[in-house]
């Protein structure tokens, strides 16, 4: 005879767990209208946190604020004065409580911090950020050539944001090494989707690049060029995919327009049984098609590893390979690429370590 299903109790009222264990701190609305000082912890005059400001609460994923109330303060390198709540609430309490608090900026059009999923080398994220990235390019093969682009990203609103890259070059030349400014990059990003139910998000993105680079060094194309890229996430349980569609218009003669498809499919690791530092590697896949006489598509594949350094898990590293699957030679070397990320929005670059 088969076994009776395990009756489940009514579902835990996750503002009462935080009215109960929370709200003495954080007060009864949770909007941070209190500041450690006034709680007896002279030394902090650190304010709470208002989790009804949705540009803050909304950038947050699910599993950062859990990382702090398991762990307490110092998890994420806050004030030791929040304690560690994993001895005293279970994991479906403090879930409870999580879910409560969000439902403070559910419809607030503000893509929630779930998204903001480990970068690929290559392939654009879909989430609005504010971050710095520097992404290095070095051949491992071939002709020598280091690039090393500095792209600076800034949120407008609930889904905007503005990226400015870049990028410095130093490729072989004759008679001696030509070392230079590239061709800068302007581009504007607008979320379109945000589903955190279904795990879903898309944007858009169109790129304006200057041609400041030498096309005579070889530092850049001599040509002004427009892009337009789709961008797409797809969360799968603990897996992930990312995808950034898009098409280059060049407008000098003799150029090709080309087609691109950059895919990176990984999943994140953390320590201390999920509540500490991050591991994410991830495989991607690149494709480009020249749209001139003659030209193959080519695929490239990038394996790479995504580590964070700080404790607020807002430095990061990532490092990896970049191998031409076919159409091997010339420009097209096997490549060293590593980036550092700092999300200047959630510390400063020397402060939560």
């Amino acid at each position: 005879m088969a076994a009776a299903p395990e009756a489940k109790g009514p579902p835990l009222d996750g503002h009462r767990l935080f009215t109960e264990n929370c709200a003495a701190c954080h007060g009864e609305s949770g909007r941070g209208d209190r500041k450690l000082s006034d709680l007896g912890f002279v030394k902090f005059g650190v304010k709470m946190p208002d989790f009804g400001d949705c540009s803050f609460a909304n950038r947050e994923a699910d599993g950062d604020w859990a990382s702090t109330i398991h762990r307490g303060g110092r998890a994420r390198a806050f004030p030791r004065a929040m304690p560690a709540w994993d001895k005293a609430l279970n994991d479906d309490e403090i879930e409870a409580i999580i879910g409560y608090l969000r439902t403070k900026c559910e419809k607030s059009g503000w893509p929630r911090g779930e998204f903001n999923l480990p970068l690929a080398m290559f392939t654009e994220k879909a989430f609005p950020e504010d971050e710095l990235l520097n992404i290095n390019k070095l051949n491992t093969k071939g002709p020598y050539a280091f690039t090393s682009t500095t792209i600076f990203e800034k949120r407008f609103g609930a889904t905007g944001q503005l990226e400015l890259n870049l990028p410095i070059s130093s490729v072989a030349g004759s008679p001696h090494t030509q070392t230079g400014i590239g061709d800068i990059g302007v581009a504007w990003k607008q979320n379109l989707l945000a589903d955190v139910d279904q795990g879903t998000i898309f944007s858009a993105l169109g790129e304006v690049v200057l041609p400041t680079g030498s096309a005579a060094k070889g530092l850049g194309s001599g040509s002004w060029a427009f892009e337009t890229h789709g961008l797409f996430a797809q969360i799968m349980g603990d897996y992930f995919l990312q995808g950034d569609v898009f098409g280059a218009f060049p407008t000098g003669k003799g150029l090709a327009n080309e087609a691109h498809g950059n895919f990176a499919f990984g999943r994140t690791f953390a320590e201390d049984e999920g509540w500490g530092r991050s591991w994410s590697p991830q495989v991607e896949l690149l494709t480009t098609q020249a749209f001139a006489p003659g030209e193959k598509l080519q695929w490239d594949i990038v394996p790479q590893l995504q580590v964070s350094l700080s404790s607020r898990q807002h430095v990061l590293a990532s490092f990896g390979g970049r191998f031409p699957l076919n159409d091997r030679g010339g420009n097209r070397q096997p490549q060293f690429v590593f980036y550092l990320i700092w999300d200047w929005y959630d510390a400063g670059l020397f402060e939560a370590w």
